[in-house]
């Protein structure tokens, strides 16, 4: 089953795994051994993500090709009304997906 995974990789980081794959295709497997080739060239970069804090307070993200959850702790627990993964009190919201995403988050060509 494929799924998305970042990885952050520099160009030589990138290239040594290519040429090992190179190498490895000469023994056999080799259409698998360039797709995998090829997934590693054009793999994205982590996506180049921007949250825009006002007074302590998030007033924007942009370039998240996702939803973002922000958990605000500032404030009295009957102002807190949400619960994060650690149990902590907190106000949570969800920033949605940044439509303009593509023009900040690439795939390599």
């Amino acid at each position: 089953m494929a799924s998305d995974v970042w990885l952050p990789l520099d160009e030589d980081e990138r290239s040594l795994i290519r040429l090992a794959l190179s190498s490895y295709a000469r023994e056999g497997n080799r259409d698998k051994v360039m797709a995998l080739s090829r997934k590693v060239a054009t793999a994205a970069p982590y996506p180049d993500i921007t949250v825009g804090v006002h007074g302590g307070l998030v007033q924007w993200t942009l370039g998240n090709p996702f939803p973002i959850r922000i958990c605000d702790y500032d404030g009295d627990d009957q102002d807190l009304t949400d619960m994060d993964e650690r149990g902590q009190r907190c106000t949570m919201w969800f920033e949605p997906a940044d439509d303009d995403c593509d023009a900040h988050y690439r795939k390599r060509a």
